[in-house]
């Protein structure tokens, strides 16, 4: 049984192909190294996040070159959604845009690291404290609403999307659904949330694969006839529309 159905036609060269493979690639990546690399710390506990921070420097700044990547994670949910796109037009195109917008927000979350980073080496107290106004603020909280509730939304529509247009084989459209689900039981936990980001690692290496084969559809395209249809030439009409 096939496990994904014929792409639509691509147009996409070689070096689109192997940037959008990297995209998606390089945004798994940075996902889990850096749920990987930064120290755990007790749950809303400033303080403790900075000592962490302090006893773990090594990690900490190899965690923050890894955390430029994250920006490229909207990027990689957007091409993702692409593949579905010609066979779940509207799925696709909810998880393509709030996956651009919970991303972004991302973008804001992290910077979090820098702050308790720059604490680390200054006064600890001074940077617990700035945390906690930073945190606290109306605009972080709706950095925290997207990414969260934007980013559940945009991968689990992704993954619905992915499996009705078989543009990837199921069990990695299937992963794209538990991703959130997953992350959000592990409560903060470093090593849930490194499971979690392994999961969506697995998933956009699937569609790296799909486009370094198959590109990238073009927005315009549709699904290929199914095999056997008859088509119809659009010059001809029925002879019940000649009337």
């Amino acid at each position: 049984m096939p496990t994904s159905a014929t792409p639509a036609a691509s147009s996409t060269s070689l070096v689109g192909r192997l940037l959008g493979a990297a995209c998606l690639l390089a945004a798994g990546l940075a996902a889990l190294l850096s749920t990987a690399l930064i120290p755990a710390s007790g749950e809303g506990d400033d303080i403790a996040a900075v000592e962490a921070f302090a006893a773990h420097a090594g990690r900490v700044d190899a965690a923050l070159v890894v955390e430029i990547f994250v920006v490229l994670l909207g990027a990689a949910t957007a091409l993702a959604a692409l593949l579905a796109f010609p066979r779940a037009r509207r799925l696709a195109a909810v998880a393509g845009w709030l996956g651009i917008i919970s991303g972004s927000a991302w973008i804001g979350l992290v910077s979090t690291d820098d702050v308790r980073a720059a604490a680390a080496d200054t006064d600890h107290a001074a940077g617990a404290a700035l945390m906690h106004q930073m945190t606290g603020s109306a605009q972080f909280q709706s950095f925290v609403l997207l990414s969260l509730v934007g980013g559940l939304v945009s991968m689990v529509c992704l993954g619905i999307a992915l499996w009705r247009s078989r543009a990837v084989p199921r069990w990695a459209a299937a992963l794209f659904v538990v991703y959130e689900p997953v992350n959000f039981a592990g409560g903060g936990g470093a090593g849930v949330g490194t499971v979690a980001s392994a999961i969506l690692l697995v998933g956009f290496a699937a569609c790296a694969i799909t486009v370094l084969r198959h590109g990238l559809p073009a927005l315009g395209a549709t699904a290929p006839a199914p095999a056997g249809a008859a088509v119809v030439p659009a010059g001809d009409a029925s002879p019940a529309s000649a009337h």
